[in-house]
């Protein structure tokens, strides 16, 4: 049976989206295993619809404003059906703080979900909001992730803004810090976004995901210590497994 014009788009936008830097038509040709001319002829359409971009410096293009948001708006929808969402419900109720799941998109963090208790000293998250890497947990993890080279590309354009006295804003000592992470495998925030805010977080460990998403916790340093907000580590990571699996289960039901 022969490809339909349909499953050819989807390959190329697949191959875009989940490569982790520009491609070349060739490259993408490749990949797709299609001529060069239909490539181009695509990868042209989608550039002038917003699903593509071109990379600044040359033809290679990457993910568009249109194809990122699709992809976040996806990962919403799915995380935000039932048991994924229960169960991050779940969460709050257990530990008794506000959780969130967020994704790296464009060199920022973006909440896809949240959930919290109603206190008056409560932190209140939602969805799209959007928080810098250098100074997060979940972005710390995503930094950690990296390879070298592709740290010390993140390093040149990135603004380490010092949020407070706590955030981390050398290059030397975050890359230090982000290699300390890599080995232990989470990552916390102690009052370096915010002053009296400390949080912890790990990844969902997706398996099909061209994104990186992590789960957090988050609390008022006046109610719970930064000594105290890690020690939930491994319920992150219990509730993490589980809500991977409800996710990946949706997703395939979908």
């Amino acid at each position: 049976m022969r490809e339909a014009p349909i499953d050819k788009a989807l390959t190329i936008m697949e191959i875009v989206a989940s490569a982790r830097r520009p491609l070349t038509v060739t490259e993408i040709s490749t990949s797709a295993k299609l001529p060069i001319p239909t490539v181009h002829r695509l990868v042209r359409q989608f550039v002038e619809r917003g699903l593509f971009k071109r990379h600044l410096t040359s033809k290679r293009v990457m993910p568009g404003a249109r194809l990122v948001t699709l992809g976040v708006e996806s990962i919403q929808t799915s995380l935000y059906a039932d048991k994924p969402h229960a169960l991050l419900k779940s969460l709050v109720v257990q530990i008794g703080e506000f959780a969130q799941i967020s994704m790296v998109v464009d060199s920022e963090l973006i909440c896809v979900d949240a959930a919290g208790v109603h206190r008056p000293l409560g932190l209140h998250l939602e969805q799209g909001n959007k928080a810098p890497l250098h100074c997060t947990s979940i972005g710390k993890l995503y930094l950690s992730d990296l390879a070298d080279d592709e740290f010390s590309t993140w390093l040149r354009a990135a603004k380490l803004k010092p949020f407070t006295e706590h955030t981390i804003a050398n290059a030397a000592e975050l890359r230090r810090h982000c290699q300390e992470i890599r080995a232990r495998g989470w990552a916390s925030c102690n009052e370096e976004l915010n002053l009296g805010v400390v949080g912890c977080g790990v990844r969902l460990p997706l398996r099909n995901s061209s994104g990186f998403i992590g789960l957090c916790i988050s609390a008022p340093a006046a109610r719970i210590k930064h000594d105290t907000i890690i020690g939930y580590v491994p319920t992150l990571r219990k509730f993490a497994k589980d809500i991977t699996q409800a996710f990946e289960k949706q997703s395939h039901a979908d």
